[in-house]
């Protein structure tokens, strides 16, 4: 049940990051007002929310792997 939850929640990251990547690169894309620095700070903090949703789907899969080895 733990590991269902902790793979749910590192999904919601990976598109929580993969929105914040949208929002990012609106910022750069408008050309009369391409506000630089604000996507930057938006794709680190979308490189870090990644980062770790992707560290718990491979961490909830890996756990997912081991229970069913250990019970075969």
């Amino acid at each position: 049940m733990f590991l269902l939850i902790r793979e749910a929640a590192g999904w919601l990251l990976v598109l929580a990051a993969l929105y914040l990547v949208r929002m990012g690169i609106g910022y750069v894309s408008n050309p009369e007002d391409a506000r630089i620095v604000e996507a930057g700070v938006v794709m680190l903090a979308a490189m870090g929310l990644l980062r770790a949703g992707i560290l718990l789907v491979r961490i909830s899969t890996a756990a997912r792997i081991c229970r069913r080895e250990q019970q075969s």
